[in-house]
C-alpha cells in the first residue's frame, strides 16, 4: 500500500503592472465593511430627498418630466439597495440620486 503525496509549491504570482487604487476605489473598499449600514442609510436619505424634491416640483407646478427624473433616480437607488447590489453600485446611484434631487429642489425654490 503506497500513499501518493503531492507537494504544492507556493508560487507567488507577480504582475508586471501593479494595481494602484485611486482614492475613490479606496473609499469604496472601506465602505464594503459596512455594506448593510450603507444600504439602510442610502434608503433613508434618498427616500427623504426624493419626497422633498417631488413636493417642490408639485408646489411649483413644474413640468411632469421633472418629477419623472427625480422618481427614476430615486427608484433606481432603492432597487439597487433592496436587491443588495455591490457597494460601488449603491454608492454611485446614491450620489446620482442626491445630486439630481438637490438640483430639482434648487430649480423649484
Amino acid at each position: 500500500m503506497s500513499t501518493i503525496t503531492k507537494s504544492h509549491a507556493h508560487s507567488s504570482m507577480s504582475y508586471s503592472s501593479e494595481v494602484s487604487f485611486s482614492g475613490y476605489q479606496k473609499f469604496i473598499s472601506k465602505l464594503e465593511f459596512s455594506h448593510f449600514a450603507l444600504i439602510s442609510m442610502s434608503i433613508l436619505v434618498v427616500s427623504c430627498m426624493g419626497g422633498i424634491a417631488s413636493m417642490f416640483v408639485f408646489q411649483n407646478h413644474a413640468p411632469f418630466w421633472q418629477f419623472c427624473i427625480g422618481l427614476s433616480v430615486s427608484m433606481a437607488n432603492l432597487i439597487a439597495c433592496i436587491s443588495q447590489a455591490p457597494t460601488k453600485w449603491v454608492v454611485n446611484l446614491s450620489i446620482a440620486a442626491i445630486l439630481v434631487n438637490v438640483a430639482l429642489i434648487l430649480a423649484n425654490l
